[in-house]
């Protein structure tokens, strides 16, 4: 249960659903926690305060990742607290909101890919900075099960992101793994998250969503922050390149 003793992991997005559950799954294991948000700082001094609480040891970095001076403020106050950055979790990102092909708008489209893909080429790049000199590090890229499936309903822009991101995962892995970088991916089904009620208010979307599941129910957050931690973990250091999918057999 101290398989991460010592690390230092930073989660982008950690202050609720997937990223809280990971923050708080990976200090139980010993690992000292970045909490980056956006604009959810009450979510993410909860996370903190639950950590300390535990003896853990957590700090929260406002930053929007889509901007790189932002981006690149968050990776020194990390490193000025704890001197490195074992792990990065690329785990913001969003819908932002739906729509049909034919009423896509270019802005909601640059939007999405801003968000979801740029956010892991900022991202990652200021932590690699950090990683390639020291010839160690992982990074975890939070993809999504709509990636090979292309959306549901009224989110291809969204599908389309995560399989940009699928795509970036491979492609670091090969290019990366020369300077001792491991890169790997997870790509989440349904999960109960607030982010179905931020994509899709008021259409009841994850209950009708589930029930096409094998399993028949959507996933917890803590259930894909166990293969965020794995991953994270040095019992995954054969795993290169990989996108596992946390789908319930979707």
């Amino acid at each position: 249960m101290r398989s991460l003793l010592g690390k230092v992991i930073l989660i982008t997005g950690g202050s609720s659903g997937i990223g809280l559950a990971t923050a708080l799954l990976v200090a139980s294991r010993g690992a000292k926690v970045i909490i980056n948000f956006h604009s959810n700082e009450r979510g993410a001094m909860k996370a903190v305060q639950l950590i300390r609480e535990k003896d853990g040891d957590a700090i929260a970095i406002q930053a929007d990742v889509m901007k790189k001076v932002e981006v690149n403020s968050m990776v020194e106050q990390a490193l000025a607290t704890f001197g490195t950055i074992d792990v990065l979790v690329n785990n913001a990102g969003g819908g932002i909101r739906q729509s049909s092909f034919m009423d896509m708008s270019e802005e909601l489209w640059e939007e999405t890919f801003r968000l979801n893909v740029n956010s892991v080429l900022l991202c990652s790049q200021a932590v690699l900075k950090h990683m390639i000199p020291k010839r160690n590090g992982k990074i975890i890229n939070v993809s999504s099960a709509a990636a090979r499936i292309g959306g549901a309903g009224e989110s291809i822009h969204y599908a389309s992101t995560k399989g940009a991101v699928n795509t970036m995962t491979i492609g670091m892995s090969r290019e990366l793994i020369e300077h001792g970088i491991v890169v790997n991916g997870v790509a989440p089904g349904m999960v109960e998250t607030p982010f179905h009620e931020k994509f899709a208010p008021n259409d009841n979307r994850l209950e009708r969503m589930a029930s096409s599941v094998p399993i028949k129910r959507a996933a917890t957050p803590m259930e894909i922050a166990e293969v965020i931690a794995f991953l994270s973990s040095d019992a995954s250091n054969y795993i290169l390149g990989e996108i596992i999918n946390v789908s319930g057999g979707r």
